[in-house]
């Protein structure tokens, strides 16, 4: 499992350091993400690296209620759905009040079965404080609940292990066909949607005045751009629902290599970054996300320049 740890420069090397050492010592399924804050993009790489992990570990050090990046990064973990786990330097630390709101569990008020019927329950903490032992019982639970969910009956037999195996891997490589002619379609669509939106508008004058005013293709224009954004918003939505599956995808086909000879998909990862270096490394989702927002970018100015077209 993976785990996106929040903590303050200073105390990294002191303190964090040798923590996270002890952690993945002792359990070695455990993977810690830590984030380089000196990088100028640290934020957008904060963004990306709290998305990759499952949970998140704050480590709070004396100043550490007092960082407005560490504020960012909890905000983005918050906002991601991400659980975390506050682990305190010393006892008489200051969390943030962002934090600290999430720990208690409130009594809340929801709908029940019946019409009208109203429940008490209590509200699951969004985070929890734990001190540096007990936090290796809670890596060890986490990774003992996914190897719960992956492993089988016979998960002995290395046959069906390694043919099921290669099905999974099959499943991630069809999926990513799937989004490429999904990706398809989309382009096609907004292709046809624009290259109206062009021929309508270069036969401006040829076209009617609607209402004796606002001329026709103006009018069309600015719904067929209201459209084409609306199919650029669920291109978006795609490709965040495929993104997501097939991230889920390769984190449990990293959990079945450590039963293998080799770890191939860790590996890769490994030396990509070390190639890529300090680049910031820019996946397929990111490229194709950004096509659509150009899109969305194109019917915007269209919508714009549409409604001033009108007005004078």
């Amino acid at each position: 499992m993976r785990y996106f740890v929040i903590h303050s420069g200073s105390d990294m090397e002191k303190s964090v350091k040798p923590l996270i050492e002890f952690w993945a010592q002792n359990c070695t399924a455990a993977q810690f993400i830590i984030l380089n804050g000196t990088q100028e993009t640290w934020e957008a790489d904060a963004v990306a690296k709290i998305r990759q992990a499952e949970k998140v570990i704050y480590i709070v050090g004396k100043n550490s209620h007092a960082s407005p990046n560490i504020e960012k990064e909890i905000g983005i973990a918050l906002k991601e759905k991400k659980f975390i786990y506050v682990v305190k330097l010393n006892g008489k630390y200051i969390l943030n009040r962002s934090v600290e709101s999430l720990l208690p569990e409130k009594i809340v008020a929801g709908e029940g079965d019946a019409d009208g019927e109203v429940v008490i329950r209590q509200r699951q903490p969004a985070a929890v404080v734990v001190d540096e032992r007990s936090m290796l019982d809670h890596l060890r639970g986490d990774e003992e609940e996914v190897l719960w969910r992956l492993r089988a009956k016979n998960a002995d037999d290395k046959e069906t292990f390694f043919e099921q195996y290669k099905m999974f891997v099959q499943t991630s490589e069809e999926l990513v066909k799937r989004k490429q002619s999904v990706n398809s379609v989309y382009i096609t669509l907004n292709s046809i949607i624009l290259g109206a939106i062009v021929s309508v508008m270069c036969a401006l004058s040829d076209l009617p005045m609607l209402f004796g005013a606002v001329n026709v293709s103006l009018v069309f224009s600015v719904f067929a751009a209201l459209i084409g954004s609306v199919v650029c918003f669920s291109w978006l939505s795609v490709l965040r629902s495929y993104a997501d599956l097939n991230a889920s995808k390769m984190r449990i086909i990293e959990y079945i290599e450590d039963n293998l000879a080799l770890r191939l998909y860790e590996t890769e990862w490994a030396v990509l970054t070390k190639i890529i270096g300090k680049r910031k490394y820019k996946s397929f989702s990111k490229k194709e996300r950004f096509v659509a927002i150009l899109f969305c970018v194109l019917y915007g100015l269209i919508i714009v320049l549409g409604i001033i077209m009108a007005v004078l």
